[in-house]
């Protein structure tokens, strides 16, 4: 794959999403938009939700360097590395696999540039890796210094994903509870419709290393970028199984 469609794979590969602004009076002010005051199905408007620092169950929480709303239970910071033989860095989350609590809240922290958290969910174009129970969550691209905070409520396995470097194997997955779900079976497994996309490239390598087994999750509590071999680390530019 040539430089210009790597280029065109990351901006395909972006996906959007919102989040939003805290604010220190209840009050709108000049920039409050409609979308800002209407109440959503569970009857909160967004800027109630951000006002009274919630965790929304679909974009979560975004942080700029504030003090976080609540105290979280984890933290994975989202990281590059350049490699010694390629061009193209590793892109990776760290801890890459972790086992937590329902409930419990995770900071994804923006340790490096241009990052989101993304669910692997049909409602993204992809097949289910995540609780079929599970919202499509989804964070914004956030920049160096931000921070992401999601609380876990739905027990199984939890196949994320940075959209815009997902290709790149900057993948991860969240044992919520029990390892239990679709995520729990291999690559190309889990179900979803004839279009849906399972997880590929380098991605696909890295959520079939045997250390990321939901199983080995547990046992372990978490798993570092450097347990994973680094075979499953290799820069792959085609579809698991083509030549």
């Amino acid at each position: 794959m040539g430089r210009r469609q790597v280029l065109t794979a990351l901006g395909a590969a972006a996906m959007p999403a919102v989040a939003g602004c805290s604010s220190e009076s209840n009050e709108p002010d000049e920039n409050t938009t409609s979308a800002d005051t209407e109440p959503d199905m569970n009857g909160t408007t967004q800027q109630e939700q951000t006002n009274g620092q919630a965790i929304e169950p679909r974009f979560g929480y975004v942080g700029t360097g504030e003090e976080p709303p609540v105290e979280p239970d984890h933290t994975v910071q989202l990281l590059i590395r350049e490699r010694e033989e390629a061009p193209i860095p590793q892109f990776y989350f760290e801890p890459t696999g972790l086992a937590i609590e329902p409930g419990d809240t995770v900071r994804f922290q923006m340790t490096t540039p241009h990052h989101n958290v993304n669910a692997y969910h049909p409602a993204f174009g992809y097949t289910q890796r995540v609780p079929e129970s599970a919202p499509a969550y989804s964070s914004p691209v956030l920049g160096a210094g931000e921070y992401w905070l999601y609380t876990f409520e739905t027990e199984g396995v939890h196949n994320i994903m940075c959209a815009p470097h997902e290709l790149f194997g900057m993948v991860g997955s969240i044992v919520v509870g029990s390892p239990t779900g679709p995520a729990a079976s291999a690559v190309g497994e889990a179900p979803g419709p004839s279009e849906a996309r399972p997880p590929e490239f380098t991605a696909g390598l890295v959520l079939s290393d045997p250390a990321l087994a939901p199983e080995n999750i547990v046992e372990a509590g978490s798993v570092s970028w450097d347990d994973l071999a680094p075979e499953s680390k290799a820069l792959r530019l085609a579809p698991i199984g083509e030549e």
